[in-house]
């Protein structure tokens, strides 16, 4: 979905665009990417355009509810992230796009909110997923889940590589 900004562009407009966009089925296979997800319940961007200290400025709020597997024990678990910002928009022949604070259009006055979604989701997007802050993961040498209890395993197993340091102190 293409947004067009010109009308809050124009020296003293009061002018306010509000939106709304869900991703469309086509877009879910980069979405599911992105969000390194196995199944995408929904991903939506919303907020609104309007004229800020003299800029064109976007107030978003995005949300993405997805099921993605855990890092630790490897089951698929739901998976909720919610964040919002502010940006000011800036065309490319503009000074301002090296700075953090503004968002460079492609195309003059356009935002396309497909492309602002997935570029600021990305940022969002932890490094690994957990089904629970305190998930204990699987066994190292057996596999078996943790969570579900103790494994038997022996967990004071050396490596026989690093055994000959045991009488290092001694």
């Amino acid at each position: 979905m293409k947004l067009n900004i010109e009308l809050i562009r124009k020296k003293d407009a009061a002018n306010i665009i509000d939106f709304e966009h869900e991703i469309l089925e086509s877009d879910k296979e980069e979405f599911l990417t992105i969000l390194s997800a196995e199944q995408i319940n929904s991903v939506r961007i919303y907020g609104n355009a309007a004229q800020e200290n003299g800029f064109a400025v976007i107030n978003y709020n995005i949300s993405a509810d997805f099921i993605a597997d855990c890092a630790r024990c490897s089951k698929p678990a739901a998976q909720n992230i919610i964040f919002s910002g502010k940006k000011y928009l800036a065309d490319k022949s503009d000074e301002k796009e090296d700075n953090e604070d503004f968002y460079t259009l492609e195309q003059p006055g356009i935002i396309d909110l497909r492309e602002f979604l997935a570029e600021f989701l990305a940022l969002e997007v932890p490094l690994r997923y957990l089904c629970f802050e305190d998930c204990k993961g699987l066994c190292g040498k057996c596999g078996k889940d943790l969570n579900a209890g103790e494994c038997g395993c022996n967990k004071k197993e050396i490596n026989p590589a690093l055994k000959i340091l045991d009488n290092f102190f001694d």
